[in-house]
């Protein structure tokens, strides 16, 4: 069965159409690892937890079909999708390259107004989370860093691309930040990117992006490893 907290948490007035609705929600439970990787998600207890029809349901699923986030497998219907190692590393590796170009473009065309939202941004990471949802919510401060800078290379359509690679990452990608003073060195390495963009160093902030992004993939596939050892082991 489906967890009732993924019902219980979604409210459909206000704003948007169930199907809207509905995606946000499942997108949020996976993200969130709610509904982790393989749960098999039936169209009608979907429908019945929600109270509403198949059919919103069904063009929700779709839609996180587009977005990586769940597949239709034969004889199973819709299941959220999970990625191995290799899936990680090799996104990583695209995002890096993207990330790359866009910290390089934002430099060369920023503004002070720009410079003093990354700054905010940075300052919100370094304040961080406390409690249950530290990790995720430190995962989304995170994002909102780098995304501060991005937003002055100018670039929608390289920036969607980014924010795709995210959505499809972010489960894993997180996992450095459990590590026990990982935390301190993000701030550090966050810092020199900052220092980068204040000295107008776009081919720095472009390489310590980077390398920034491959070190926290490398990390995060020893923590997806040792997790899946240690479930294998129970």
């Amino acid at each position: 069965m489906l967890p009732a907290s993924l019902f219980n948490k979604t409210e459909f007035a206000g704003h948007g159409t169930a199907s809207e609705t509905i995606c946000a929600a499942l997108r949020k439970a996976i993200l969130n690892d709610t509904l982790e990787a393989g749960r098999a998600l039936p169209q009608s207890e979907l429908a019945n937890g929600f109270g509403i029809s198949i059919i919103p349901v069904r063009e929700a699923l779709k839609h996180l079909e587009a977005e990586g986030l769940v597949a239709f497998l034969p004889n199973r219907g819709a299941t959220v999708v999970g990625m191995n190692e290799a899936d990680i590393l090799e996104y990583s590796h695209i995002r890096a390259l993207l990330e790359e170009q866009a910290a390089g473009d934002a430099v060369r065309n920023m503004t002070r107004v720009d410079l003093a939202r990354i700054e905010d941004a940075y300052d919100a990471f370094v304040e961080g989370v406390s409690g249950p949802d530290g990790t995720v919510k430190s995962g989304a401060l995170n994002r909102a860093f780098h995304n501060a800078i991005y937003a002055a290379a100018g670039k929608p359509r390289l920036l969607e691309m980014i924010d795709d690679l995210h959505n499809k990452l972010d489960r894993y990608i997180r996992g450095h930040l459990l590590i026990e003073g990982r935390k301190s060195t993000t701030d550090e390495e966050h810092l020199a990117i900052l220092e980068a963009c204040r000295a107008r160093d776009a081919d720095l902030a472009a390489r310590l992006t980077r390398i920034h992004i491959l070190d926290a993939a490398d990390i995060s596939v020893k923590v997806f490893r040792n997790k899946k050892s240690q479930a294998k082991i129970r």
